[in-house]
């Protein structure tokens, strides 16, 4: 059972990739790859590899993080090891699911012009997202609340994995403001 929930979210993380490459060639010219918190900014881009598969590659990348950070449960005692890990498994997951929504949601608008069901997936990812983060908070309740700095400490292939995915996450947020502005 504990071998099919570490699977899991990565099968779910492939899924986008999937469904994307069998539906390139009928996703629009233009994807859109900025849209302000108001909605009343939007930025589109030109259909390519990059544009198409972006999100997905940004959540690959933030499921990634995740895994390193809930590698660190066997430097915590017994009575916040499970909370901890628990805590990033639900943040993993949310991660594999939002991935699959947001997917969903741009192929409903791209390829199918479905605003309905666009709206859909994009209401089902905001719910996932702050279902996540609620009870990711709340599996992780006793870590916050007595809060050990040295337990946290960082070993230096961990600082440097973090970094360099830090690095590749923000290249591939801002990268289509700065190309396609």
């Amino acid at each position: 059972m504990k071998k099919a929930l570490w699977i899991f979210p990565w099968v779910v993380l492939l899924v986008p990739f999937v469904v994307l490459s069998l539906f390139y060639d009928s996703i629009s010219q233009e994807i859109l790859t900025y849209r302000s918190l108001g909605g009343n900014e939007i930025q589109y881009a030109p259909k390519s590899l990059f544009t198409v598969f972006r999100v997905p590659l940004i959540e690959a990348v933030c499921a990634a993080t995740i895994v390193i950070m809930r590698r660190k449960t066997s430097e915590f005692n017994s009575e916040f090891r499970t909370g901890y890990y628990s805590m990033w498994s639900v943040l993993l997951f949310t991660v594999a699911l939002k991935s699959l929504f947001q997917t969903f949601e741009f192929v409903s608008t791209s390829i199918f012009s479905q605003p309905f069901y666009a709206s859909v997936f994009f209401y089902a990812t905001l719910a996932i997202v702050v279902g996540g983060i609620i009870l990711a908070f709340v599996k992780g309740k006793k870590i916050f609340a007595n809060f050990q700095s040295e337990s946290w400490r960082l070993k230096n292939w961990e600082k440097i994995s973090l970094t360099i995915f830090f690095l590749i996450y923000l290249s591939l947020a801002f990268a289509p403001m700065l190309i396609y502005s």
